[in-house]
C-alpha cells in the first residue's frame, strides 16, 4: 500500500480536483491542508525545490515525515513544497500537479491540466477536456431536500454562480439580466429556476437576482446551499454555470445535461493584461479563461442560456488516476 499526500490548500474547486483524484486511486491518503506565508508570492522558478514559503505551523505540524510515495497537488505555490518533499525522500516520492506548475514540467512526473493555461507540450503534461469532476455517483438527498425539490414544478433550471477572479467580474444587474432569461425560458414551460452561490459569490448578485425576479412564480434564490450543490447537480434538468468557474462548468458537462454558460465581463485589467483581440489571446502567456470556453464551444460541449446543449463526456479522473496508477507500479 502506498503513502499518499493530497496537498489542499484554500480554493474549493481547486481542492475538488485533488480529492476527486486521490480517491479514484482507491487507496488510504492523507489530507495536508498548506498555509503560507508572504513568500509564496515568488514563483516555482525562483525556489526551487524548498519549504520556505510555507507559514511556520505548517512546517512544523504539516508536512513532515514520513514521507510519502506520491503527492497530489493543485497550483503553483504547492510546486516547491512538492519538490522539496521529495527531496528529503531521496528522490523517491512521485509528484503529480493539477494546473499549472510554472515550472518546466520536466521537474514533474505528472501534470493534468485544461486549456486555460498556456503549459508547453511535454511527455508529463497531460491536457483533459474538462476538470476532474469529485461527482461520480449520485448523492444521497435527505428527506428535506427531496421534499423542497419534489414541490417546484419541472423542469428544474439550475443557476450556479462564481465570482470574481483577476481578469473577470460579475456585475450585479449582468447577473440579475441572465436570470431574467432563464426565468423566461423556466415559465414557458412550467418550470422552475434555481439560483444558487459559492463561497466567491458577492450577496450584490443574488440580491438583484432575487430583486428582479421579485418573487414571481416558483423560483427560488438561495442564500445557502440548502439542498447541497451536488443534489442540485443531480436533480437539475438543464445548468446554467457562470464562466467564471471552470470546475462548475466541468462539473455541468460530465453530467450529459443541456448546459448553457451564463458570460462574465473583463475588469478593467483584462484588456491590459491578457489582450481583447484574437491575436493578442493566442500571443498570451497567463491564464485566460477564454481559451477554455473556446474550445468548450467549438467541441459542443457547452451552449448559451438561451440555448443550452447536452454533450456525452466522461469524467476525466478516471483516466488520470489510471496513470497516476500506473505511475505508483513503476516504484521509485
Amino acid at each position: 500500500m502506498s503513502r499518499i499526500w493530497a496537498f489542499l490548500g484554500v480554493r474549493p474547486g481547486d481542492n475538488a480536483q485533488v480529492m476527486a483524484l486521490a480517491r479514484e486511486l482507491g487507496q488510504p491518503f492523507d489530507e495536508k491542508i498548506l498555509s503560507y506565508n508572504i513568500l509564496h508570492l515568488l514563483t516555482g522558478r525562483f525556489m526551487g525545490a524548498s519549504r520556505i514559503s510555507l507559514g511556520r505551523k505548517c512546517r512544523d505540524e504539516v508536512v513532515v515525515p514520513p514521507w510519502p510515495d506520491l503527492i497530489i497537488a493543485v497550483g503553483r505555490r504547492a510546486v516547491p513544497i512538492a519538490r522539496w518533499v521529495r527531496k528529503q525522500n531521496g528522490g523517491r516520492t512521485k509528484l503529480v500537479l493539477i494546473g499549472h506548475p510554472r515550472v518546466n514540467p520536466s521537474k514533474l512526473d505528472l501534470v493534468f491540466t485544461t486549456r486555460q493555461y498556456p503549459i508547453p507540450e511535454a511527455p508529463s503534461v497531460h491536457l483533459l477536456p474538462v476538470a476532474m469532476s469529485p461527482y461520480r455517483s449520485p448523492p444521497a438527498r435527505t428527506e428535506e431536500e427531496n421534499s423542497w425539490l419534489q414541490r417546484l414544478p419541472r423542469p428544474h433550471l439550475l443557476m450556479a454562480l462564481g465570482g470574481k477572479t483577476r481578469y473577470w467580474r460579475l456585475p450585479p444587474e449582468h447577473l440579475a439580466d441572465a436570470a431574467e432569461i432563464l426565468a423566461r425560458r423556466a415559465d414557458s414551460r412550467g418550470g422552475t429556476l434555481i439560483v444558487i452561490g459559492s463561497a466567491r459569490t458577492d450577496p450584490a448578485g443574488l440580491a438583484a437576482i432575487e430583486e428582479r425576479l421579485d418573487g414571481a412564480g416558483p423560483h427560488q434564490v438561495l442564500w445557502q446551499s440548502r439542498p447541497r450543490f451536488a443534489v442540485l447537480m443531480d436533480d437539475a434538468d438543464e445548468i446554467f454555470p457562470t464562466a467564471d468557474s471552470v470546475s462548475m462548468l466541468s462539473e455541468a458537462v460530465i453530467t450529459g445535461k443541456p448546459v448553457g454558460m451564463v458570460p462574465v465581463v473583463m475588469n478593467r485589467l483584462s484588456g491590459w493584461l491578457i489582450g481583447t483581440g484574437q491575436e493578442a489571446r493566442k500571443r498570451n502567456k497567463r491564464r485566460d479563461l477564454r481559451r477554455f470556453w473556446n474550445f468548450l464551444l467549438a467541441a459542443g460541449l457547452i451552449g448559451s442560456i438561451e440555448a443550452p446543449v447536452a454533450s456525452a463526456l466522461s469524467n476525466p479522473v478516471v483516466e488520470a488516476s489510471q496513470e497516476v496508477a500506473a505511475l505508483l507500479d513503476e516504484g521509485p
